[in-house]
């Protein structure tokens, strides 16, 4: 099998451990797609795709299977509708759907994440500490989950906190197994006791659970990943907005003078800084890509960063442009599992770029602007900024 060959690329690898893949994966993305858009990699044991067409067609092609009984995110959330293939996939996605509906995402984007948002960061004003990115990053994304879900608000925090290693397992970072064992086997806990309760109130949770088809574990395990993935990636994401409008002023006073601006700046900020860099497939026979043998079975990263950033459909890709018009960014993915909550997610990033501009005039960044890093997620954590307020009367 092809392996990598970095002498006349970059320095650095494609590996989650690498503090230069970490930090700037632009060049080896790039050097990649023009030398080796398909390569077997040693350190993560997998193979790894970059490019808008490639990506797209793993993504979209049946000769590739999210499933693998032995997945790390079946250890951290259980089989759920993430690694599931054929009716169990169809069957929890299709009871989760007609929540996500455009119409629902845009009334629960109305009636319930824009107080929360404003709520939030006048809080987080009032304050006044420089650290209000990282800690609305934290904040909101748990407390709109648990709104969407049904689950008190009170739940919020420990809920974050039960999260965090399964999370972190499932990026890839040094976390013990048992650690994550232990906190699945008390989240699973909370959501039966949750489910026992019976509420009706429209949250996703009495949904699933009052779907006849779906057992009490998929309930369960369905519950988990949404929770995951409805905060994770949600966060970074508001964390990346927020180093983009602390590092260029003009788009901030660009988006406070003309709100209208706002869906094209978070689309092209999920473009250019995805939260999510990698989503993992596995080839479901022996099958051949860029001309590069795949055996069954073998795990492939499809890097959607590098996707986001291909000069052949992106020109100029590494300059962040909101008035571009090209096509749609693989942020979310494609194919059957699209991600799911993409809808509520943009509108969040909305809701809350809206709120700001209505309270605060001037953003400034107070020292550098951090890079955006990670290893599959990605955020501009540690940001640290002045907010202007704008004047009341």
């Amino acid at each position: 099998m092809p392996t990598v060959d970095l002498t006349a690329g970059p320095a650095g690898e494609l590996n989650f451990a690498d503090p230069v893949f970490q930090t700037n994966p632009w060049p080896l993305y790039d050097w990649h797609r023009e030398h080796q858009p398909v390569s077997y990699v040693p350190a993560l044991e997998s193979y790894f795709v970059v490019g808008y067409d490639l990506v797209r067609r793993v993504v979209t092609s049946p000769d590739f299977t999210v499933y693998h009984p032995f997945r790390t995110s079946r250890r951290a959330f259980g089989p759920s509708m993430l690694d599931q293939e054929g009716s169990a996939h169809t069957r929890a996605r299709a009871a989760t759907a007609g929540v996500l509906r455009p119409r629902k995402v845009a009334a629960f984007a109305r009636d319930i994440i824009a107080p929360l948002a404003a709520a939030t960061l006048d809080d987080l004003l009032a304050d006044a500490r420089p650290d209000l990115a990282d800690r609305l990053a934290t904040a909101l994304p748990m407390r709109v989950v648990c709104r969407f879900m049904g689950l008190p608000d009170g739940d919020a925090e420990w809920l974050h906190e039960a999260m965090r290693p399964l999370v972190e397992y499932v990026d890839h970072a040094p976390v013990p197994l048992a650690a994550v064992v232990q906190r699945r086997r008390e989240l699973a806990a909370y959501f039966r006791s949750r489910i026992a309760a019976g509420t009706d109130d429209g949250g996703i949770l009495a949904v699933l659970a009052a779907d006849e088809v779906l057992t009490e574990a998929d309930v369960v395990n369905n519950a988990i990943l949404l929770l995951a993935a409805g905060t994770e990636t949600t966060a970074a994401a508001i964390s990346n907005l927020f180093a983009r409008l602390a590092a260029d002023p003009a788009l901030y006073a660009g988006v406070a003078a003309d709100p209208a601006l706002i869906p094209a700046v978070v689309a092209e900020t999920l473009r250019h800084e995805p939260p999510l860099h990698v989503t993992l497939r596995f080839a479901a026979a022996d099958v051949e890509l860029a001309g590069v043998p795949i055996p069954r079975a073998t795990p492939v990263q499809v890097c959607l960063a590098a996707a986001n950033r291909d000069p052949g459909i992106y020109p100029d890709p590494h300059r962040f442009d909101h008035t571009r018009r090209d096509r749609p960014s693989l942020a979310f993915g494609a194919g059957r599992h699209v991600c799911l909550g993409m809808g509520l997610a943009q509108a969040e990033l909305e809701v809350v770029l809206e709120a700001l501009v209505e309270r605060v005039a001037e953003v400034h960044p107070l020292g550098p602007v951090p890079p955006v890093r990670g290893r599959g997620f990605r955020a501009a954590s540690g940001l640290r900024l002045d907010c202007r307020p704008r004047s009341r009367r």
